[in-house]
Order: C-alpha cells, then sequence, then structure tokens
C-alpha cells in the first residue's frame, strides 16, 4: 500500500509539473517582428505588401492604453479625408498588424479609416500573457473606444474584422454587447480557447495529450487571472446581435473548419451570413488564395447587411 501511495503521489507530482510546462506555451506570446512578418508575408505568401501600403493613406503610428491593466497597445492608424466609416482590425497568433494588410484593399475603397494594431504581448505591444481573447475583447473595445474619440463616428460606423485568435476576439466581444458596432467579420475562429489547443495538441503529439489538458489549463486560469471558460466565440454566439460575417476554410488543417459550423449553430441566422470556402486555403488564408472572389463575399456581405456603410 506503501508503495502504492508513492507511486501515485509521484504520478501526482509528474502531471502537475507537466501542465505547468505545457500552460507556459498556452500563455506564451511569440514576439514576431513586422520585418519578419513582411519577409513571410512577401517571400512565402507572395503577397505585394509593399502595393497595398502604396494605395492605402500614409499611417500614422499610435499608442493606445488597456483598460485590463494599462499596458500600451501599439498600431497604425490609416486615415482618409472626410472620414465616414472605420474598420478595427485584429490580427491571429503568433504574429501582428502587418498581416492585416491584406484585407484593407476593399475598405480601403470604401473611404473607411483603418486601426490595426498588435494585440498584447504581440509585435510592438506590450508584453502580456494571452488570454484566448478574454483580455484581448476589452482590448478590442479601447481600440473602437480610440476611433471613435478621433474620428466622432457613431458605433454602426465602425466595423470589426479579426482573423484566427483576432476573430475569437471579436466574436467575443459582440457577444458582450457593450458595443454594436456595425458589423462582425470572422476569418477562420476557434470555437473556445480549450478545444483548440486540445485539438492542436492531440494532432501534433497524439490523443495522450487530451489528459493534460484539463490540468493544463487550471495552471493557465491561476497564472494569468482569467477564466478560461469564458474565452469562447461558441459561448458568446447566442448573444450576437450584430450583422455577423464568418469564413472558414474546409482545407484547414490548423484550426478544423468545424470550429466554425459549432460557432455558426449559436448564432440568430437572421444575424448570420457563414461561408465554408473550399478553395484550398492554408488557416486563414482565404484572401490569399482568391483576393477578387473574397472581396466580393465581403462586397455582398456589406452590400445586403449594411448598404450605407460602403460609400466609394
Amino acid at each position: 500500500m506503501k508503495k502504492l501511495l508513492i507511486f501515485l503521489a509521484g504520478l501526482l507530482v509528474l502531471y502537475v509539473g507537466l501542465t505547468y510546462f505545457i500552460s507556459n506555451l498556452v500563455l506564451d506570446t511569440p514576439n514576431r517582428s513586422l520585418e519578419e512578418s513582411y519577409r513571410i508575408a512577401t517571400q512565402q505568401w507572395k503577397i505585394n505588401v509593399d502595393s497595398i501600403r502604396a494605395t492605402l493613406p500614409p499611417p500614422a503610428p499610435i499608442t493606445f492604453r488597456s483598460p485590463v491593466d494599462g499596458l500600451a497597445l501599439r498600431g497604425w492608424y490609416f486615415r482618409q479625408d472626410g472620414t465616414r466609416c472605420a474598420v478595427v482590425m485584429a490580427h491571429g497568433y503568433h504574429d501582428n498588424r502587418l498581416s492585416m494588410l491584406k484585407y484593407t484593399p476593399y475598405f480601403d475603397r470604401c473611404g473607411c479609416d483603418l486601426l490595426l494594431y498588435d494585440h498584447r504581448g504581440f509585435g510592438e505591444s506590450d508584453e502580456a500573457y494571452g488570454t484566448g481573447g478574454i483580455n484581448e475583447a476589452t482590448d478590442l473595445l479601447a481600440a473602437h473606444a480610440y476611433v471613435r474619440s478621433l474620428t466622432g463616428l457613431a458605433d454602426d460606423r465602425i466595423g470589426w474584422f479579426g482573423e484566427s485568435w483576432g476573430a475569437a476576439t471579436v466574436l467575443l466581444d459582440a457577444g458582450r454587447q457593450t458595443v454594436r458596432p456595425a458589423f462582425v467579420i470572422a476569418e477562420s475562429p476557434y470555437a473556445d480557447w480549450e478545444t483548440a489547443i486540445t485539438e492542436r495538441g492531440v494532432r501534433d503529439y497524439g490523443p495522450a495529450l487530451a489528459a493534460l489538458t484539463p490540468g493544463t489549463f487550471r495552471w493557465v486560469a491561476y497564472r494569468s487571472g482569467t477564466d478560461f471558460v469564458s474565452a469562447s466565440p461558441l459561448l458568446a454566439g447566442e448573444n450576437i446581435g450584430v450583422p455577423t460575417l464568418l469564413l472558414h476554410s474546409l482545407a484547414d488543417t490548423l484550426t478544423a473548419p468545424e470550429q466554425s459550423d459549432y460557432i455558426a449553430e449559436r448564432i440568430n441566422p437572421e444575424m448570420l451570413t457563414y461561408h465554408r470556402l473550399d478553395w484550398g486555403a492554408w488557416h486563414a488564408h482565404n484572401v490569399v488564395w482568391r483576393p477578387r472572389a473574397y472581396e466580393r463575399l465581403l462586397a455582398e456581405f456589406i452590400g445586403r447587411k449594411r448598404p450605407e456603410f460602403c460609400t466609394p
């Protein structure tokens, strides 16, 4: 009996140690520089970043503060002459604001101001733990308020666009109903933080890793001071009351398209436009595979749901 107890105690210590180590990976916000993102976009994905930027107004560097903890969030603000609309853009995990430039041409032609910023812990923003969209959603509200203060635009003249991690963020915010933006566009979101991490971990390291998820996320909650369960666009879905465009590639092997299926089931059909795209695109790269077709989807959605928003 004594040997059994020692053995079980050893297993417990091992479990606690392993889950603490994995929580480091979950909370980590890998800091890719703007220069590295530029290199990847231009060399690996063949995106003509310079051409896109040449059509935009000159970007003004901006800094605004997070209401959560006061840390500095940094980005670019592209301001039009005679601002009529604006879009706040939230990037994905392991990236920064530069990755959102590929979505800007349509909104630039609409005459919209554009705010692209780095999430907490990413790019040039202050270091912080990632929280799967929880604190990031509060930061997005600060970005929205920043646009409003600069332009005087009403909430329904400001849209939100998020990719992957950023897509989860905009959906969480829409579900909070603190602000009602013109629309929400979510490209390749995950249904909830825990499921996304488990899905990737099991794919990379085998099904045994799923047993470590409960302990890992207990550490995540303790160390980040957040309730990880609330990092769930799935739970937020039924509270979303603004026009929402959801897009996901059926070829996505990083975040399974079924995760968007689950979210879509929760959103009011009158608010939702959902495209499951069979273009063969990698995760969050539908716009890279077929930019013109992608822009048509944006134009159709906004033309139908917010026809007064885009005024080229």
